[in-house]
């Protein structure tokens, strides 16, 4: 039985992620009956109303499924007679996480990711990392090259005529771009984007893994995550094809070892994270951020600060972007503006192709905006504009300098980023990863100005004028 609801339908998500899980969807019940099985494919209103159709025309005397991975979702399922078998696409146990982390103050994801590969038996030599390292974060954080780069060409696959008829069907009704034909559907769909990873991308992941571009959406980044997340591949298919390509020689220990902290350690940690934590942590807002999603993000439009408009674009045209457009871009820009975590959250969860509740929330509400209050993430992931003058083209041409904090050209971001520190400084106080840099904002000879143009500042990243530039335009 598959349902189709509504629901999914009239959500008011990005276009291609809802084509995406449609298309998914219809593809999976084809394959399942041409191996011969019968498959009740079912349009409803909702989940619970197609259930129901469902046991009145077959009468089964049981139903069984997937555990759903996110707490709402569990939710939809309760009291419904259903049985939840453990989730089988992922390689921890969530009770054995929810007793390493009970009791504890601290559990950083580096701790979690050094467990993982030891148990798990990963780039592993004995009890020692191969090449005597855990991490080569050194090797994989240089900045865009000058000329842009050369990068790999982004898997596709044509759409078939019946895609191309969901897609025309959900436009109009839904905001962003046509991308389906960049995001695997089927099985093949996905052995076939594993396979152009291995050979043509990972080789290139991990220098320039935190580097960004706007003249190139991807760079060399695998994009396996809906693949994953739809269950089109399993975890353990895509490390020991890592693994193969690494022993091969084809994948250098740098670009190996980073991509696999993806899988074994962050990818399973928040999703551990979220079956461990209960609704409460949804409301966290340790920051007290209010201001809403702007108007401006949510339409993936134009901006003044090139920046955003170049992440919303890729948002926009692709449903996704990667991790650093997602985390030193968005996030970075609504901490600093104080935007509403949840809301954040919420939106991204809606709009990214790869985006869910379990994949969302330890990344938005805690490594994303600090919203936690350092549960997830042991400081809040805020820079000033140099980070991305350094690290990407985006500066080149803005209408605002990422190296200067005050005045009618000053970025918004540099500006946000030391009034952040000043006006939380009581809060953060106590972590000891921004010390340096709390004390730094306290002895800034010009922290009083930084401050008084922090309005003007914020109001440029929700996108809407500020009280003095309304009245200087009186």
């Amino acid at each position: 039985m598959m349902i189709e609801s509504e629901h999914l339908i009239a959500a008011p998500r990005h276009r291609t992620r809802t084509a995406i899980y449609l298309a998914a969807m219809r593809a999976f019940a084809r394959e399942v009956r041409a191996l011969g099985f019968t498959v009740d494919y079912r349009f409803a209103q909702t989940f619970a109303q197609g259930l129901a159709a469902h046991r009145a025309a077959f009468h089964p005397e049981v139903i069984v499924m997937n555990h759903p991975r996110g707490r709402r979702a569990t939710r939809l399922f309760t009291g419904l007679g259903v049985e939840l078998l453990p989730d089988p696409f992922f390689l921890t146990d969530p009770e054995a996480f929810a007793q390493s982390v009970s009791g504890r103050t601290t559990l950083s994801m580096e701790h979690f990711y050094r467990s993982q590969r030891r148990r798990l038996g990963i780039l592993m030599e004995g009890d020692e990392p191969v090449g005597g390292r855990w991490n080569y974060d050194e090797d994989n954080r240089k900045p865009l090259p000058r000329d842009g780069g050369r990068w790999p060409e982004v898997w596709s696959r044509p759409l078939d005529a019946d895609e191309q008829a969901l897609v025309d069907q959900l436009d109009g009704s839904h905001l962003g771009g046509d991308a389906l034909e960049f995001w695997p559907r089927t099985r093949a769909d996905a052995r076939s984007q594993l396979h152009h990873a291995l050979l043509n991308v990972l080789p290139t992941f991990g220098p320039f893994e935190d580097a960004a571009s706007s003249g190139h959406w991807a760079l060399s980044h695998t994009r396996l995550s809906v693949a994953l997340n739809l269950g089109l591949l399993h975890p353990t298919e895509v490390i020991d094809g890592v693994l193969r390509a690494f022993d091969d020689g084809l994948v250098p220990i740098a670009s190996a070892e980073g991509f696999l902290r993806q899988i074994i350690g962050w990818r399973e940690w928040v999703w551990a994270w979220h079956r461990v934590l209960d609704d409460d942590y949804r409301s966290s807002n340790a920051l007290s951020a209010h201001e809403p999603v702007p108007a401006s993000w949510r339409s993936m439009g134009d901006h003044d600060m090139a920046c955003l408009r170049v992440v919303l674009g890729h948002l926009h045209d692709y449903g996704w972007t990667h991790h650093i457009e997602r985390l030193m871009v968005l996030a970075n820009a609504a901490t600093l503006a104080g935007i509403n975590p949840v809301e954040l959250n919420d939106w991204m969860a809606e709009n990214f192709v790869d985006g869910a509740e379990w994949v969302m929330e330890a990344n938005v509400l805690g490594m994303g905006t600090y919203a936690d209050g350092g549960r997830i993430s042991t400081k809040p992931y805020v820079s000033g504009g140099n980070y991305l003058k350094k690290m990407t083209n985006f500066c080149k041409g803005c209408a605002f300098s990422p190296t200067e904090r005050t005045g009618p050209t000053a970025c918004p971001l540099t500006n946000g980023y030391w009034n952040f520190l000043l006006d939380h400084a009581e809060t953060l106080g106590s972590n000891y990863r921004l010390a340096p840099q709390l004390r730094a904002a306290q002895q800034r000879p010009d922290r009083v100005e930084i401050q008084r143009e922090a309005q003007r500042c914020r109001s440029i990243i929700l996108g809407r004028p500020s009280k003095s530039d309304t009245l200087i335009s009186q």
